[in-house]
């Protein structure tokens, strides 16, 4: 049976990361260049310290002025030398996220609506919207650096080391020992600090994804009363992103305390000990003394960014697991390989022994066998849940049966390809879902190269002309937000009019005519309805008067066919759909109809 794919985040694994190879791949070149730029910066840094040690010992203390100047320029083109590399570094990383970032979206949103229908039904729009807009970036940032990220901070550490072992061996011994402090320190907060922010990140998903669909549903927010709840309910989600906020800030708080704390000890230590060698032992001149002080600033910071990369790995692999968790996902409406053309469309339809239900516990369709032959107009009526949407779902391939097959001029439907045999199909649903754009788009995106006149035919075949006419901007008026400023009968005409104007082969309305009156439904069906067999006409409905003069009308009982024939034929049959028109329109009506 159909079923919502799960929501569960896999455990992460070297091989599921190593599906998005082809990305850091694509600009290998690139990060090589970043990696080359960031170690040419950090040797620039890692010379200052000596720099500042022969000015101190030679310039200085022999007032050699053009070793001064010398040293000077020197200082002035390492710094220069130093910020250049760091800004290609980062021009470089941005040009490389950029283009990932591009390359990822557009592979994320084709995969994305190539999902089945039941994936969207078990997630909300805001999640999607999310992951689209902060995951992916995420994503292609940390793939666009991982390899100066993965390699940068070793040689940050190893340069200033080699400094103080030339400079010092005994002291590189004792800033070795010391190193480990440092990266404890910065591990413990380090750790604490990125898990509050996974729980954050995921809060302010949830919270997102909450407040796009309340406004979504305005609405009914409104028509409940409920504004004032709405917002309470915001309000109270931003509190705890506020108080998440201020655990982020006392962890850091406490981590610069302690920080400082351990800094002064370890400086303090440090100048009694050098102070020592200088003016006790006197075997250390003053520049070494400024020039080591500087190389152990430059491996302390090393240390920290070192022993916070496995969890800063750790932290940028949590977007990367989310955005895998949507690639992942499998399309179960799948193209065979050798798929083929449907080609000009006749209209037969046909269902063989179709068993489906959207769960294993319920069961929609059992073993329902129908056929429609092209160009004739066909109704499905029966009660509401019965299944008789679910039957426009199957003919569209947006589900495939669990057993059965569906036949589209006696072809298998999951053999053909699916964009060209939808695009031959027009389908309006009693739910008409308007884009906020002019009512001209809205029916030209049902077939984006109709011209205007093939627009408006579309129009008055939908008998929605003569209203679009009387608005004040005519075909450019502004239908609001999901058609908001239309009447529900104005909309369902507008999306009668987007299916027609695709001339399909096939034409399916769900419902299509609830919101109308009686008169315009019959005008509409009637317009609609085949006369030289060039389209099929499929109609669910409530409204049994709307399809009495169908060609055929299946009845649907407990997820059966349980009669199907013409109108008379089914009225005298005395049965479901008999019942069905009484309750509708009494006895004395049916007799009328009768004769």
């Amino acid at each position: 049976m159909s079923s919502a794919p799960s929501a569960v985040t896999k455990r992460p694994s070297l091989r599921r990361y190593l599906k998005l190879r082809h990305y850091a791949l694509r600009y290998l070149d690139i990060q090589i260049a970043m990696l080359i730029c960031s170690l040419l910066s950090g040797f620039g840094s890692m010379l200052s310290p000596y720099l500042t040690k022969l000015t101190f010992d030679f310039a200085y203390a022999n007032r050699d002025w053009q070793l001064l100047v010398a040293l000077a320029v020197a200082g002035f083109v390492m710094m220069l030398f130093s910020q250049v590399g760091s800004n290609v570094q980062q021009y470089l990383q941005l040009y490389a996220s950029q283009n990932l970032t591009f390359a990822m979206r557009a592979d994320f949103l084709r995969h994305l609506y190539s999902l089945p229908l039941s994936f969207f039904h078990a997630r909300s729009t805001g999640e999607h919207i999310y992951r689209l807009n902060s995951d992916v970036p995420g994503t292609s940032s940390f793939i666009g650096g991982i390899v100066s990220t993965l390699i940068s901070p070793f040689f940050s550490a190893i340069y200033p080391l080699l400094g103080i072992i030339w400079l010092d061996w005994r002291f590189a011994i004792v800033a070795v020992v010391a190193t480990p402090i440092f990266i404890a320190h910065s591990r413990y907060f380090g750790r604490r600090q990125r898990e509050l922010s996974r729980v954050t990140m995921a809060e302010g998903q949830r919270i997102e994804s909450e407040a796009i669909d309340r406004i979504a549903q305005i609405k009914m927010v409104k028509a409940f009363g409920h504004e004032k709840r709405e917002i309470r309910a915001y309000l109270s989600n931003q509190i705890k992103l506020i108080r998440l906020a201020y655990r982020s800030y006392w962890i850091r708080i406490w981590s610069g305390i302690s920080s400082g704390i351990i800094d002064s000890l370890f400086q303090g230590s440090l100048g009694l000990y050098l102070g020592y060698r200088v003016v006790v032992v006197g075997d250390m001149t003053v520049g070494t003394v400024i020039a080591l002080s500087m190389y152990v600033v430059q491996l302390i910071n090393a240390a920290r960014r070192l022993s916070g990369l496995y969890q800063d790995i750790l932290n940028h692999l949590v977007p990367v697991d989310r955005v895998l968790d949507i690639l992942e996902q499998d399309n179960r409406i799948k193209e065979p390989l050798n798929a083929t053309s449907p080609g000009p469309l006749q209209g037969a339809l046909a269902l063989r022994e179709v068993s489906f239900g959207y769960s294993a516990e319920n069961p929609v369709l059992k073993e329902v066998s129908l056929e429609i032959e092209p160009g004739s107009f066909v109704a499905l009526v029966g009660p509401s849940g019965i299944g008789k949407t679910t039957i426009f779902n199957l003919l569209l391939r947006l589900y495939d049966p669990d057993c059965g097959e569906v036949l589209i001029d006696g072809k298998p439907l999951k053999q053909l390809q699916l964009s060209p045999f939808r695009q031959q199909v027009g389908i309006v649903l009693q739910e008409t879902y308007l884009f906020n754009d002019t009512i001209h788009e809205n029916i030209r995106y049902g077939n984006p190269n109709a011209s205007d006149e093939e627009i408006h035919q579309a129009a008055r075949q939908a008998d929605a002309e003569e209203f679009i006419q009387s608005l004040p901007e005519g075909y450019e008026t502004k239908v609001g937000e999901s058609g908001c400023l239309l009447s529900a009968g104005q909309r369902q005409r507008i999306g009668i009019a987007r299916a027609l104007v695709r001339r399909p082969s096939i034409l399916l309305l769900d419902e299509a005519t609830a919101s109308l009156s009686s008169t315009s439904e019959a005008k509409i069906l009637e317009a609609l309805r085949p006369r030289e067999r060039e389209l099929t006409l499929v109609v669910v409905t409530h409204r049994l008067a709307a399809v009495r003069n169908a060609d055929r009308i299946f009845v649907l009982h407990e997820g059966r066919i349980a009669e199907e024939g013409t109108h008379a034929y089914l009225l005298a049959q005395e049965g479901i759909y008999r019942k069905l028109w009484d309750s509708q329109f009494g006895e004395k009506e049916t007799r009328a109809a009768e004769l």
